[in-house]
């Protein structure tokens, strides 16, 4: 029988739910005295039933309070006050150091001001310490960072900055002490060990975070119960050796758990994590016996009580979705080999938390059921060792050093098995995030509990899998309806004037667009050209906009496409621009409510067998100080065998970069308009393309393209196509190159 106290935690949910985006801050009191008046009836004949009224009328009223809170905050302020973007100034205290390169920090607003958490784009300078005062002023932009703590969506972009109290203090001083520490002990490995012991919000390098999510090992990256109860089971460990009293042993968990819980600032995973772990150990202390969902639901219960915001976080659905599969599985295989005993745990997380991934992120990685098997066991030792290497920098060096070099072999060879899984073919599906992947992954774990709950002969078995593969079969093929209907890739090269702006078509009709062409005081080509084209097409929505960097002639009409269509996913550099129309466009992208994304080298978007993969920038080449032209995304499709390369406007820079590693394209989009800075002899002999697609302008000042360009071209024989001759260009193909076609509009 399943316990009440999960009924109660649903209902409890629900109610909050209801009283944080339902009814918000206006109040819901005509809502909550019939349902009391009802409870209060049913209260004899159906105490459960008056019970869970009760519950959802407490979270009722409790996410009234949480929205009323967050509305009062500083973020939550900003955020509803019209012109945003004016200048805005709070006393904050940093969370974590800041080096002088700038970047995203979370900071707590100190009493005087307006209060709760802000998230800050601090701007380069010199290195400040974390848990220092400092008063803050900038623009509030209510876009692309996301929340920070209990406050509302939005980031300040920091100009001016004044110290108020130059010592660390309170949870930032102690992180600020354990990030020096680290980086003494540890050396260039400092931020993932920060990552994996003290810090949620560390910044990582772009191809650590790429590798761990590739190999399904991403978790391990973000703190969350999984390294609370590493650190759980050593103190255990640790403590029984002391021979201390059962209640005694209880009482030390419980005040350094709280400890380590306050230095991370109380996550809703680990505080979730936590609250199990008590749980279960005042269970074993009155000898009583517990059901592991009981657990899970009162600790949810706990989480959401304690912050009423953890409803909306997408790591503790992942979070509780994924102990409930190892709960279930733990037991469905008790009996089995030890072989599926140990697979089946994190086969059937895999599967469980695969639709939740895929709505929020559009990213699954299966390779990860055999990556945690080798993974968890090696990062359960080598977290503990990292804390106790830690704490004992402070009494002995000599010790430290010892423990740190022990662990940081588990720290090379966890990063071996990152390395290792994400590059096995096929390990790490890539969609665009939403309902649709959503839905895709819950047919696959549907499926398979189907098939688990086949009765043991072979031939139903056999039925069953047969059934599966067929009902596969028909859904992947299910647009072939004849020889001549091309299940094809279409790319439109847009006449846009002097800019660039392509629109792809997917085999199965969806659409991806790759810059807006440009926007002048007289003409918005994203208004004039791209929109009224799509919406010809008959478009509704498109899945993913590309803006390759934020010069006009490619950005310009994309906020017009972004504000028309309501894209899925935007990709762009990511680079802070000040520019009014890059700040207009990531404002649309936000009210779009679109996922957005930094492109960085080694991304790899596919869309119904489309593949978009990012080859440039990364981080490190985004510092480097080059025009935005250079820090452009560089875009290689993919369909089938056939390869077209997007450089937007990136010259001979990123060509020399990027030798060697891009290969043969059938379509090379001519680098910066056919300017000579762009399209070398060297970069045609790589890509030995058989078409090239120049978008220009007519009449353009600037002279593209220029002759040598065209020369070369022709040197290397390849087929030049031009919108300033031939208007829009599509391009078809079947992905094997037989059907590759060409016409102009």
């Amino acid at each position: 029988m399943r316990p009440p106290i999960l009924f109660l935690t649903i209902a409890f949910g629900a109610g909050l739910y209801a009283g944080l985006d339902l009814f918000a801050v206006r109040g819901a009191w005509y809502v909550v005295v019939p349902v009391l008046g009802t409870a209060l009836l049913l209260a004899r004949r159906a105490p459960l039933g008056a019970a869970l009224g009760v519950m959802g009328v407490a979270g009722l009223v409790w996410g009234m309070a949480a929205g009323r809170e967050r509305e009062a905050t500083c973020a939550g302020s900003w955020s509803r006050e019209r012109g945003a973007g004016s200048s805005k100034a709070a006393i904050v205290r940093l969370e974590d150091p800041v080096p002088a390169s700038g970047g995203i920090v979370d900071a707590d607003v100190r009493p005087g001001t307006c209060g709760g958490s802000l998230r800050l784009r601090w701007p380069e300078g010199s290195a400040v310490r974390g848990g220092t005062t400092w008063v803050v002023a900038g623009r509030w932009s209510g876009v692309g960072e996301g929340a920070a703590g209990g406050g509302g969506g939005g980031v300040l972009v920091v100009r001016r900055v004044r110290v108020l109290d130059p010592v660390p203090r309170g949870r930032g001083a102690l992180r600020d002490a354990l990030a020096a520490k680290s980086t003494e002990l540890f050396g260039a490995r400092a931020p993932i060990v920060n990552a994996l012991v003290f810090a949620p919000n560390v910044r990582l390098d772009s191809d650590i975070r790429e590798r761990y999510v590739r190999s399904g090992l991403a978790h391990l990256l973000s703190i969350s119960g999984l390294h609370v109860g590493f650190i759980a089971a050593w103190l255990a460990l640790l403590l029984g050796k002391l021979h201390l009293a059962a209640r005694a042993r209880f009482g030390a968990t419980a005040v350094l758990l709280l400890g380590y819980l306050w230095l991370l600032g109380f996550p809703a995973p680990a505080v979730r994590a936590g609250a199990m772990l008590m749980l279960a150990d005042v269970a074993r202390l009155r000898e009583r016996v517990v059901a592991p969902r009981g657990v899970v639901s009162i600790a949810a219960l706990g989480v959401l009580i304690q912050d009423a915001w953890a409803l909306h976080s997408v790591g503790a659905w992942l979070s509780v979705a994924g102990v409930g599969a190892v709960v279930w599985a733990g037991r469905a295989v008790a009996q089995a080999p030890r072989g599926v005993r140990l697979a089946a745990p994190a086969l059937a997380a895999t599967l469980v938390t695969a639709p939740i991934s895929a709505f929020a992120f559009g990213t699954v990685a299966p390779i990860g059921v055999l990556a945690n098997l080798i993974a968890i066991p090696l990062a359960g030792v080598a977290v503990p060792g990292l804390v106790i290497a830690l704490m004992l920098s402070w009494l002995a060096s000599g010790p430290a050093h010892l423990i740190a070099a022990g662990a940081g072999l588990g720290l090379a060879l966890l990063d071996l098995v990152a390395r290792g899984a994400a590059g096995v073919p096929g390990g790490h599906v890539v969609m665009v995030a939403g309902w649709q992947a959503a839905l895709m992954w819950a047919a696959v774990a549907a499926a398979a509990w189907w098939l688990w709950n086949a009765p043991r002969r072979r031939w139903l078995i056999a039925a069953r899998v047969a059934f599966v593969t067929t009902v596969f079969i028909a859904t992947t093929f299910r647009d072939v309806v004849s020889l001549d209907a091309c299940r094809c890739l279409t790319v439109h090269f847009l006449d846009v004037g002097q800019g660039d702006a392509a629109a792809l078509r997917t085999p199965n009709g969806r659409w991806i667009v790759i810059d807006g062409g440009p926007r002048t005081p007289e003409r918005d080509a994203g208004r004039r050209v791209v929109v009224p084209f799509l919406r010809g097409q008959g478009v509704g929505r498109v899945a993913v906009v590309v803006a390759t960097h934020g010069d006009a002639d490619h950005l310009g009409g994309l906020p017009a496409v972004v504000e028309a269509f309501d894209p899925e996913l935007v990709l762009e550099p990511g680079e802070p621009l000040g520019r009014p129309l890059y700040l207009e466009f990531l404002a649309g992208v936000e009210a779009s409510g679109a996922r957005w994304h930094a492109a960085r080298a080694g991304d790899r978007i596919e869309v119904d067998g489309v593949v978009l993969e990012v080859l440039s920038p990364d981080s490190l080449w985004l510092r480097l100080p080059l025009e935005v032209n250079e820090h452009g995304v560089v875009l290689r499709v993919r369909y089938g065998a056939v390869r077209l390369l997007f450089q937007a406007d990136a010259g001979l820079p990123v060509e020399g970069r990027l030798a060697g590693t891009v290969g043969r394209v059938e379509v090379l989009k001519v680098g910066h308009h056919g300017s000579k800075t762009a399209t070398s002899d060297a970069w045609l002999d790589e890509l030995a393309p058989r078409e090239a697609v120049i978008s220009v302008g007519r009449n353009n000042h600037y002279g593209h393209p220029a002759p040598e360009v065209l020369e070369r071209l022709a040197r290397h024989g390849v087929t030049v196509l031009r919108t300033d001759r031939s208007g829009t260009i599509t391009l078809s193909t079947d992905g094997h190159g037989e059907r590759v076609r060409s016409h102009h509009d």
